[in-house]
């Protein structure tokens, strides 16, 4: 296995961490430390199971949107779209317009939305450039890309 492709699959496996588990970390320490979590839980926006009961299974769709979300938005860098920024951004305001109308819920969204774009433009683009430089540089050796 050459050099290259070692740095190639090794950057694009860390990229795809970073994109999925590191972005809702991101997102979810973004939003302990601005207190919004925590304002969505006395509110009663995001209520937290009784600790005397067996916390239910919840699915977990926040998360799966957001990691959806951020791979979306990178596969569109990578293929010069920014368009799907547009997108991305438009179909969960469109999904979550009733929500948007207390201004807790749209803080919320908003906050959390904006850092899983900037992740995902920072991520792609640092993935990319590492690539170019000690992977295969395949985005300068595909048309189109």
């Amino acid at each position: 296995m050459s050099a290259a492709l070692f740095h190639s699959l090794g950057a694009s496996l860390l990229a795809l961490l970073l994109l999925t588990w590191g972005g809702n970390l991101a997102c979810q320490l973004l939003l302990r430390w601005s207190g919004l979590s925590a304002a969505r839980i006395a509110a009663g926006a995001d209520p937290q199971p009784a600790e005397t009961t067996p916390p239910a299974k919840e699915p977990r769709v926040g998360r799966v949107i957001g990691d959806l979300e951020r791979l979306t938005i990178a596969a569109g860098l990578l293929l010069g779209a920014w368009e799907v920024l547009v997108a991305v951004v438009a179909l969960k305001s469109v999904a979550r317009f009733k929500d948007l109308e207390e201004k807790l819920n749209a803080e919320y969204f908003l906050v959390g939305s904006l850092l899983s774009v900037m992740w995902a433009v920072i991520v792609t683009f640092a993935w990319r450039a590492y690539e170019a430089r000690w992977g295969l540089d395949l985005a300068g050796r595909l048309p189109g890309l």
